[in-house]
């Protein structure tokens, strides 16, 4: 049979309990744990924020672009004179400069090596611009430059423009001190190429639409993939450094939570 002392430690509420227990324990954080706490946070924390930041700045940058594109074909004299001159749907007419194609190294198709090929173009009205006219296959050997269709006579050119990063990321710089045609390059730098042409050239490109075809019917494939991460999943990563930020203070919250020292005596 159970005494009465028994009786009343069987029948303990279990809040009770649970009281009993949070007072033997007290919080007693250590130097190392509290430090390191605090840099993971710190980071976890900034990255979310970084996060945050890039996908507003691209939603930003999405709106104006469809702003953009409600406007219609932009001439490309209008666009000379804008400041921010990116991402404008355009046409123009002109005539190829076939002499002095380039082809933008390291770009591939469905896993398929190859170049984005640019040709200069002067407009009727006597600018120099650009022209991104497609992809097209490296070959089986890469010192064996691609055969290069002529364009000629007047075309009429529809796209958009495009402003390349000029934090491009290459393995080594061009040395375009002694040129040779078609010029492979490894990013596209207006201030680099304008020179060799003996031209002013606009600061932008323009990449041709995919269902646009030239004149002679050229339409190499064009597949523009200016962005590989949209807003929504900017903020979604956000969330989740968030989260990781808030789990690394509770886990350091538990495991600061100890026995007090006479009862652990």
């Amino acid at each position: 049979m159970f005494n009465s002392g028994q009786h009343a430690r069987a029948t303990l509420h279990p809040t009770v309990v649970l009281e009993k227990r949070m007072a033997t324990r007290q919080f007693r954080p250590g130097l190392v744990a509290t430090l390191a706490m605090l840099v993971v946070a710190a980071v976890c924390l900034k990255a979310g924020f970084w996060q945050l930041d890039r996908g507003n700045t691209k939603a930003r940058a999405l709106a104006a672009y469809n702003e953009r594109l409600a406007q219609g074909d932009q001439l490309l004299d209008n666009l000379l004179s804008l400041d921010e001159n990116n991402h404008y749907p355009v046409r123009v007419s002109g005539e190829f400069d076939n002499r002095h194609n380039i082809l933008l190294d390291n770009r591939t198709l469905n896993g398929v090596a190859g170049y984005h090929l640019l040709t200069p173009l002067r407009s009727d009205g006597g600018h120099w611009v650009l022209v991104n006219r497609g992809w097209i296959p490296r070959g089986p050997e890469r010192d064996v430059l691609p055969d290069i269709p002529p364009v000629d006579g007047p075309v009429t050119v529809v796209g958009r423009t495009y402003v390349y990063s000029p934090r491009t990321f290459v393995l080594a710089d061009d040395d375009l001190s002694q040129p040779s045609w078609p010029l492979r390059v490894q990013k596209v730098e207006m201030e680099a190429i304008a020179p060799l042409l003996g031209v002013e050239l606009a600061p932008f490109e323009i990449r041709v639409a995919p269902d646009a075809t030239l004149e002679q019917g050229e339409q190499l494939p064009r597949v523009w993939q200016d962005s590989v991460m949209t807003p929504e999943r900017h903020r979604a990563y956000a969330v989740q450094w968030f989260g990781l930020a808030a789990t690394v203070v509770i886990f350091y919250i538990v495991v600061s939570v100890r026995r007090r020292p006479q009862d652990a005596a």
